[in-house]
Parts: structure tokens; sequence; C-alpha cells
């Protein structure tokens, strides 16, 4: 079980980076990439750089984010309803 220490800075966690992400993509679908990164560096700091694959593949593994290598932009995939 992770737990978080004293030193531990939770504004620049995977899981917040990851919201952020979600936050931004689930309003606009398709986003670029530096777009993607301005944005965070704004909201969160330059500091973003560190988290910022880690939290993209994060959302990859959940299935909630796709990657578009031409366009080199990020896009929403919506949760599948199961029957």
């Amino acid at each position: 079980m992770l737990i978080p220490s004293k030193h531990m800075n939770l504004d620049l966690s995977l899981i917040r980076i990851a919201a952020e992400i979600l936050s931004h993509l689930r309003r606009r679908r398709l986003i670029a990439y530096e777009e993607l990164m301005s944005i965070l560096h704004r909201r969160v700091g330059t500091e973003v750089d560190i988290m910022f694959l880690p939290a993209v593949s994060f959302l990859f593994v959940l299935g909630r984010l796709a990657y578009h290598s031409k366009t080199d932009s990020f896009e929403y995939v919506e949760e599948e309803t199961k029957k």
C-alpha cells in the first residue's frame, strides 16, 4: 500500500495530474499535446513535466485516453456500458 509522507507534494501527484488531464479532455474531447502541456503548466506549474508521462500512461491503462500520432493529440474515451 502506498502511504503519503510529509514530504510528498499532493499537488504534483499522479492522481492530481491525471484528474486535470481528464477534466480538460472531457470538455474538449480532443486536445493537442502542446496545448495540454501549456494548460497544465498554467494550472499546476512547470514541475508537471515530471508526472505528465506517468499520468498519461495511467489513463491509457485505465482506457480513458487515446493518443493519435498523426495529429499529436489526445482523445477522451468514454466508458462503455456493460450489458
